[in-house]
């Protein structure tokens, strides 16, 4: 559910409760200046704001991430549905009965320019084993813990790339000061833990799991999360997250 739409089915839910705007609020941990904007479809409250307002209405809803995980879903169906065409244009590549000279001249390219690659990737690959990998961004992941819930802001970034995005919410240094001071006032992190980890020469892909613990009221919230490493300077850093509730 998108604004204004959002906005009017909170005030509706808040008004059948019989709730004032300062008495929802209370409960929220929210100022009145911003539950007004949400109604009024000015703001599109975060993911466990949304939450919150809800559980305070006792009101049930679906994940307010189901569009990330649709957007998963969807690039899970154009990744299967272009390995399939790939896989029957190999198998007519290697059909030798029609074209042959064709096709024999595409495959001997083929196998040149990966011969290449391959020579390329040995020679001067500084990829990292898998397990050396996930021991560096464990202990990277201890760190945020510790410097995100102490609101050391400074020493968290150092983890992050100059340009690193927060996928869908904005890039750039300084927008990632002011995005984790404002998450680390709302609440703190209980885990982060490795689920999985592909690598790459330089790249990382992490696939994880996070546990948070609202400032207000204590309540405890998990989901995942994927982030994008780069080893540069002798140094893993983040370059893109994003992360999907549940």
């Amino acid at each position: 559910m998108n604004q204004p739409d959002l906005g009017k089915k909170i005030a509706e839910l808040r008004k059948a409760k019989g709730f004032t705007q300062e008495e929802l609020v209370e409960k929220c941990n929210l100022s009145v200046r911003t539950l007004q904007r949400i109604e009024s479809g000015e703001v599109t409250p975060r993911s466990y704001t949304l939450k919150i307002i809800f559980a305070a209405l006792d009101y049930q809803i679906h994940d307010t991430s189901e569009s990330t995980a649709s957007w998963f879903r969807k690039s899970t169906s154009v990744i299967s549905n272009w390995t399939g065409q790939f896989y029957h244009s190999l198998v007519d590549l290697f059909n030798l009965k029609t074209n042959t000279m064709k096709k024999v001249s595409i495959l001997s390219a083929t196998i040149l320019v990966l011969s290449l690659v391959l020579i390329s990737i040995c020679t001067e690959s500084k990829a990292q084993k898998t397990t050396d990998v996930m021991k560096t961004i464990h202990a990277s992941n201890k760190n945020y813990i510790l410097w995100f819930n102490n609101g050391q802001i400074d020493s968290l970034l150092t983890q992050f790339r100059d340009d690193a995005c927060v996928v869908a919410k904005g890039c750039g240094k300084k927008f990632m000061q002011d995005f984790f001071k404002s998450e680390s006032e709302r609440y703190k992190f209980k885990e982060l833990s490795i689920i999985s980890i592909s690598v790459s020469d330089t790249i990382a892909v992490e696939k994880g799991r996070w546990v948070i613990s609202l400032n207000a009221g204590g309540g405890v919230f998990t989901g995942e999360y994927l982030t994008e490493w780069h080893y540069s300077g002798k140094k893993w850093l983040m370059v893109n997250t994003i992360s999907d509730s549940k």
